[in-house]
């Protein structure tokens, strides 16, 4: 190519695209040469590179899941990438709402620029373009952009009421504890409950509701203070929220104490003829809170008021009816938690008055299932009596008689046949007493007959009442129902002298034992008893029995001559045969 020398000694020669387009090599050599008007030359050389190679740009994905969220915007963010086609040192510029930052290539291709803490919390939510640019050292040039989301919202979550009153109170804590809550969370996302240091897992249904079940062993083992709960949620975004919510151990049962009555305990006759006030105080309940108080047979209530006391009054003629003698005062509260506390005191009313006073009857003035087929002590004292005085006791029509020892005590014996014809419901006893002089007096005194106690059935065994021989080699189930026993009473099934007990009534009353087949083999051919006995939680007992044969013996069958010689001939074919037997079975006693 040739060009002219200008006036100031430069020059320049154009070489044609189609030329250019023609280089392949990476490195060439353009070399010059001049020659003046005496014919003088000169030369120089110049070295030139050609690269045609395209940068090739790429932003990796940000913060994990191209999601920045609200952990994340309060950080530094490092923005990544990598590119092929550069070269190390040349130049990347990232852009970023607005903002820009430059990095070089490594020796790999790799390049990463800081965000500062300022930048990444300056977007607000929603979709944000990072754009990122190259320019190597010959020229070429190439970008690309990603779209990020900002997503600071938060996940809901709240803890509901536990415990129904934020109370775990003493029965509460002896069982399993259920924790729920709600979320705006989608099904089945994860929700983490912290409870004294232990974690619980639950999950949201479709509506956001969850639930986390705490082990009774985990209740037990929490202590009489406050604390505090937590529910933790984290969204598909990566945000997290969490809840708390407080709730109290209190399982410190209560406490009723008793002030001395009459101021000694003592009751005498001037005492006798006031109403009496029996007063106390109470520990772990609260002004409000209801006290029951019994004494001979009646119930008082008071209510504890703000200094934590109590006081019922009862009237002379309750105290004049139950007579000389000691009794046992028995006072209990139930606090606002739940919890239950009880306290008794013993008083004396010696009042000397004339007459009789029958004692508490059956230890509770009640007579249960049990009580009611036993023979019963009816006891009590008198004042002003002589020993030896005949004390007549009436109870259900019937008369029993007895006498005073020298302490003015008394008792007599109402036989088991007498107490079983007592029907349920209140019965009084009738006390009276002749002294030598012929004076009398009498006293009437309450008891209640309660028989709500549990009953038993055994049903149909084997579908027949009889075990038969292909029966015989396999387990038995002998099952039944009951009334009034709760569930989770153990019954007890006994079957030839052996003992079975592993079930326990359901909520419906029923029950139900397997025999094994290897027991039910040993048993011979002849009728057993099969018995049923449970007792309920207030000392009921309700028994039952049911008789099952076992019967193995296989019947036999013979048939008779067909035809009177098993031959059927001509004739015979021509009319109707008959075909006869005998069976055997055995028809042993049952």
């Amino acid at each position: 190519y040739s060009g002219t020398v200008q006036a100031d000694g430069s020059w320049s020669v154009s070489v044609p695209t189609a030329d250019l387009s023609n280089l392949t090599a990476s490195q060439y050599t353009v070399s010059a040469s001049v020659s003046d008007k005496a014919g003088n030359p000169a030369s120089a050389t110049h070295g030139l590179a050609v690269d045609l190679t395209v940068p090739v740009l790429t932003i990796n994905t940000v913060s994990g899941d191209d999601i920045i969220h609200a952990a994340e915007h309060g950080q530094a963010l490092v923005i990544s990438g990598s590119s092929t086609g550069g070269e190390a040192g040349d130049v990347i510029t990232v852009t970023l709402n607005s903002k820009t930052y430059t990095t070089t290539l490594d020796a790999s291709g790799n390049w990463s620029v800081g965000i500062p803490l300022s930048d990444v919390t300056a977007p607000g939510s929603g979709p944000h373009t990072i754009t990122a640019a190259i320019t190597d050292a010959a020229g070429n040039s190439d970008d690309a952009s990603r779209t990020v989301t900002v997503n600071l919202t938060a996940p809901t979550i709240g803890i509901n009421t536990i415990a129904s009153d934020d109370v775990i109170n003493a029965t509460e804590k002896g069982a399993n504890l259920q924790i729920t809550g709600t979320s705006n969370q989608p099904a089945g996302t994860t929700i983490t409950v912290t409870l004294n240091g232990q974690n619980y897992t639950a999950t949201t249904d479709a509506s956001g509701n969850w639930s986390a079940m705490v082990p009774a062993s985990a209740i037990s083992a929490l202590g009489e203070a406050n604390y505090t709960v937590t529910a933790n949620v984290t969204d598909t975004a990566g945000n997290s929220n969490s809840a708390s919510h407080n709730v109290l151990v209190n399982s410190a049962l209560p406490a009723v104490t008793i002030n001395a009555v009459a101021t000694d305990d003592i009751i005498n006759a001037a005492e006798a003829g006031n109403t009496q006030t029996i007063s106390g105080q109470v520990t772990g309940a609260a002004q409000g809170d209801t006290v029951t108080v019994t004494l001979g047979g009646n119930t008082y209530t008071a209510t504890v008021q703000a200094n934590l006391s109590w006081s019922v009054s009862v009237s002379a003629a309750d105290i004049q009816a139950l007579g000389n003698g000691d009794l046992r005062i028995n006072a209990s509260v139930t606090n606002g938690v739940g919890n239950v506390g009880s306290g008794s005191r013993d008083i004396t009313i010696d009042a000397n008055l004339p007459g009789l006073r029958v004692d508490t009857v059956a230890g509770d003035d009640i007579i249960n299932a049990i009580e009611h087929g036993q023979a019963l002590v009816v006891s009590g004292i008198s004042t002003g009596a002589e020993p030896g005085d005949v004390v007549t006791v009436t109870l259900n029509g019937k008369n029993y008689t007895t006498t005073l020892d020298a302490s003015g005590n008394w008792s007599v014996g109402i036989p088991a046949a007498d107490v079983t014809a007592l029907a349920t419901g209140s019965q009084t006893i009738t006390a009276s007493l002749s002294d030598r002089a012929g004076n009398s007096d009498s006293t009437t005194h309450n008891v209640t007959v309660d028989l709500s106690g549990s009953t038993l059935t055994i049903s149909i065994v084997s579908g027949d009442d009889i075990i038969n021989n292909a029966e015989k080699t396999q387990d038995l189930t002998i099952s039944g129902g009951s009334s009034g026993l709760a569930t989770g009473t153990t019954v007890t099934v006994m079957l030839n002298g052996l003992a079975y007990s592993a079930t326990t009534a359901d909520a419906s009353g029923n029950w139900s034992v397997t025999v094994p087949a290897s027991r039910v083999s040993a048993l011979g051919e002849a009728t057993y008893t099969v018995t049923a006995a449970a007792t309920d939680s207030d000392g009921n007992s309700g028994s039952a029995s049911h008789n099952v044969q076992v019967n193995t013996a296989l019947p036999g069958v013979t048939i008779n001559v067909v035809a009177t010689d098993d031959i059927i001939n001509a004739a015979e074919a021509g009319a109707d045969q008959t075909i006869s037997g005998q069976v055997t079975v055995d028809l042993s006693a049952g």
